[in-house]
């Protein structure tokens, strides 16, 4: 019995060694051999495949770090144990349920740890710089650099350099990189193997997001796209004072288009602010509600103003008709009345200056007047004389 467990944990600890005897070639591996890496499971071994065939195979085998869920220490665990040969050739491992084929030339099967054989430096490099050339502002861009030596067969064991054209740099067969000012700018890549290098370039022209949030409503939120190219909203969020909606991957604007985000598909709570943030948290667009409508005045000051320009009444401005008839009076009572006539003549002036009414103004100057004032300067003189 206690040598049977020996036995048994003898072949616990040398089972991986014969399950990994040939490495295994992650651009062509299904995702049962890949299953059967250190720290690769069956979700992540599907990672892989979808990675592959969104992107095309992989170049080094470094390249794997860029399958979500794979870091730096799951790479070194599986690095001894793969390889990404050539993209055209068969997978040793699938070969035949992993059997080792003695007349491959591709690495030696006996055992993970031999050294590879030695393959020289190419005498020539050629790059060519994959991505797009068009780009958003505050939303990373992806570039990727394909790398062949003379003869036109991929050389993944060069290293390649970055320059994004802002002063900004990079290293890797794979980079990311997000622009924050507009601007065209000449995207490097710089390949070398031993003595041989060579540069690609791509010319990217970065504009800003002509997006905006057109409505807020119970239902939800609208976004608008007011360019004449297609948004990719990829990882973008939505903001409210009710939460936050990360949009999904592959999510695109058409040009000129809107589209609703309702509050039960985002599972939010109805709000009605938002807030557009680009995928690193920099806003993009903000929702301003419509200012309510101003309301007008009631029309005090004008009447007023209208009141004060009402003309005075025209009948006060007309002269009060009187009835002329020729007065008889003696001699000197028509003197008096004749010397009578500069004393309402100075008494007028002085009203006058003064403004009088238009009214008292016609009955000093009414012969009816006159002729009794001159009567009682008569009239006092004789009594003054009596």
């Amino acid at each position: 019995m206690r040598h049977t467990t020996w036995i048994l944990g003898l072949l616990f600890l040398i089972a991986p060694a014969f399950a990994h005897a040939a490495l295994i070639n992650i651009n062509t591996a299904d995702a049962t051999t890949l299953d059967t890496l250190p720290g690769i499971g069956a979700a992540k071994a599907q990672a892989i495949i979808d990675y592959r065939n969104a992107n095309g195979p992989f170049a080094a085998t470094e390249d794997i770090e860029n399958v979500s869920g794979i870091g730096p220490s799951t790479y070194a665990s599986i690095e001894p144990f793969i390889t990404v040969g050539d993209a055209g050739a068969p997978d040793v491992q699938n070969a035949a349920a992993n059997t080792i084929d003695t007349t491959s030339t591709l690495e030696d099967p006996v055992s993970p740890s031999a050294p590879s054989p030695y393959v020289p430096p190419p005498s020539e490099l050629s790059v060519r710089v994959l991505g797009s050339a068009e780009a958003t502002l505050e939303v990373p861009v992806t570039f990727s650099a394909a790398v062949k030596a003379k003869g036109g067969a991929s050389d993944p064991s060069a290293r390649v350099r970055w320059s994004f054209g802002d002063g900004s740099s990079g290293e890797g067969s794979s980079v990311t990189k997000t622009y924050h000012y507009a601007g065209t700018y000449l995207v490097v890549a710089t390949a070398s193997d031993g003595a041989a290098t060579a540069q690609g370039e791509l010319a990217v022209v970065v504009r800003a997001s002509a997006v905006r949030i057109a409505l807020v409503s119970g239902e939800g939120i609208m976004l608008a796209n007011d360019s004449d190219e297609r948004l990719d909203l990829s990882l973008w969020r939505l903001t409210s004072s009710a939460g936050i909606f990360r949009i999904p991957l592959g999510t695109t604007l058409l040009p000129h288009a809107s589209v609703l985000f309702p509050f039960v598909i985002m599972n939010l709570p109805i709000a009605f602010d938002a807030t557009l943030t680009y995928p690193d948290g920099v806003m993009a667009a903000r929702y301003t509600p419509p200012a309510p409508a101003a309301t007008q005045p009631f029309a005090t000051t004008t009447g007023s103003q209208e009141m004060k320009t009402v003309e005075p009444i025209t009948s006060l401005r007309t002269p009060i008709s009187v009835h002329e008839e020729p007065v008889i009076a003696p001699a000197a009572a028509t003197d008096l009345a004749a010397a009578g006539a500069p004393l309402a003549s100075a008494t007028e002036t002085p009203l006058a200056a003064s403004g009088p009414a238009p009214f008292a103004k016609s009955l000093f100057s009414s012969p009816w007047t006159l002729g009794l004032f001159g009567v009682i300067a008569l009239s006092a003189t004789a009594f003054i004389l009596l």
